[in-house]
């Protein structure tokens, strides 16, 4: 982050500069992967609006074995299952009623 002393170029400057020893292989960046449908994120989900994963499967379709891996973590939703828990999430009477038509 540029102080007061330093000249308005001189951060992106300094920017360019580790990207390209990057490139070239000099030094490493910092990744931080982050996971965006955490187990605790799932199991907030259910619990919000059933009381079981059997019973959120009653609701909404989604196998109970599914759901329960989710929460412990041995697997991952994929892209399309964590939109459908997001939109659960935000309007799950919206879904039981797409989900009974």
């Amino acid at each position: 982050m540029a102080t007061v002393n330093e000249s308005f170029g001189d951060a992106p400057v300094e920017a360019l500069r580790e990207v390209a020893a990057w490139k070239r292989g000099e030094t490493a960046l910092e990744v931080v992967n982050i996971d965006p449908m955490p187990p605790e994120r799932v199991r907030a989900i259910r619990r919000k609006v059933a009381r079981s994963a059997r019973e959120f499967e009653a609701c909404f379709g989604i196998p109970a074995s599914t759901i329960n891996n989710w929460e412990q973590g041995r697997r991952k939703p994929d892209p399309a299952a964590r939109l459908l828990l997001k939109v659960i999430e935000a309007d799950p009477e919206a879904v039981k009623r797409a989900a009974a038509a």
